[in-house]
This record gives structure tokens, C-alpha cells and sequence, in this order.
């Protein structure tokens, strides 16, 4: 979707409740692919889908949307591209430790395993640090 852009003030707001978290990974397509690979079912549409909104903030327009539930996620939570093509990830704040956690590393290292073209007999071991550095070690299974 190209008209569909991650906002230029990647800060939250303090009215919104949703959060964007750039991730560095690439773009849409390879996200998708990630994301089907880890086995999330993930909605995708010519038009924009809708995170849902509630009391605090309206609904928050993506291009790739994932049920709540996926990855412990409370809420439904999405991708839009940022200005150079990249994948920015969109939740809800309740939802963005959990989600930095439960799904980021996993989403990098199936990104990463595509990019190489690695064999799926290699594993990628994925290790998030404390200074928010991400480990990626490659091995025979």
C-alpha cells in the first residue's frame, strides 16, 4: 500500500494509545512472509485495515493486521511501511513489551533465515540483550 506511511513523529502522543516500534527489518513483504512462517494468520487488503481503537484514541489505519491474541498480544496489532519501505511495527501500549518480547526476536530471525536463504535444517538461535542489541547465532539442528 504506498499511500500508507508510518507517522512522521515516531513518539507516542500522549492521547493515543497506540505505539509504533521501528524494527529495522525490511519491508512489508518480508514481514508477511515472517509472520506466516511463525504461523500467525495475518490480513492483508488493497485498502487500509483498521487496528481498533476504543474510549482513548480512534482506530489506527495498517496495511497487515494480526488478531488479538497472536503472540499474548490483548489487542490486535499491525505493520504500516515508514518512509524508506521499512516495516513499523503498530500496538497498543499494553501490548508493546509483550510483543517486543514474544514476537520481534522470533520476527527478526525468520526475516533473517529468508534473507540468507538458509536451509531449514540450520536453526537460528535468537537472543535479545538488555541494551536492546538482538543475537543472532546460526547451527546445525
Amino acid at each position: 500500500m504506498p499511500g500508507l506511511r508510518a507517522a512522521a513523529n515516531p513518539e507516542p502522543q500522549a492521547v493515543s494509545r497506540f505505539v509504533e516500534v521501528r524494527l529495522a527489518l525490511g519491508s512489508l513483504a518480508e514481514v508477511v512472509h515472517a509472520l506466516r512462517t511463525l504461523g500467525l494468520n495475518v490480513e492483508q487488503a488493497d485498502e487500509p485495515l483498521a487496528l481498533r481503537g476504543g474510549l482513548e484514541c480512534g482506530d489506527a489505519p495498517v496495511a497487515v493486521r494480526v488478531a488479538a491474541g497472536a503472540c499474548q498480544s490483548v489487542e490486535d496489532f499491525g505493520f504500516v511501511a515508514d518512509a524508506h519501505g521499512n516495516a513499523v511495527l503498530v500496538c497498543g501500549e499494553p501490548d508493546r513489551t509483550r510483543l517486543e518480547r514474544t514476537l520481534v526476536v522470533p520476527l527478526i530471525a525468520e526475516v533473517t533465515r529468508a534473507r540468507l536463504g538458509l536451509d531449514p535444517s540450520l536453526q537460528i538461535e535468537s537472543e535479545a540483550r538488555a541494551d536492546g542489541a538482538i543475537r543472532l547465532r546460526i547451527r546445525p539442528r
